[in-house]
């Protein structure tokens, strides 16, 4: 297994623990982290287009008006772990 599918497996971890199953998160966003992490565990697409598509989902939650911050601060720290691993496989 490359470095970079651990990576990503940690960071659809820590999205599942922190956002996805985490009850006093509004629902939209817990639905968009488990879309994220259904787009980066997603095998039939290339690693570069898994991580743009997640990148772009939660970009989209990070500019929810009602998110709180600790949800945003978690989603802006997996964002810039995303941007990192974006650059290493392109």
């Amino acid at each position: 297994m490359a470095a970079s599918d651990v990576r990503i497996k940690q960071v659809a971890n820590e999205l599942e623990g922190r956002l996805a199953n985490d009850n006093g998160v509004p629902r939209n966003i817990r639905k968009g982290a488990s879309d994220a992490v259904s787009l980066l565990l997603d095998n039939g697409k290339a690693l570069d287009l898994r991580v743009s598509s997640a990148i772009n989902v939660l970009a989209d939650l990070s500019n929810d008006p009602n998110i709180p911050m600790e949800s945003w601060s978690t989603i802006m720290q997996i964002l810039s772990d995303l941007e990192v691993i974006l650059k290493e496989v392109s």
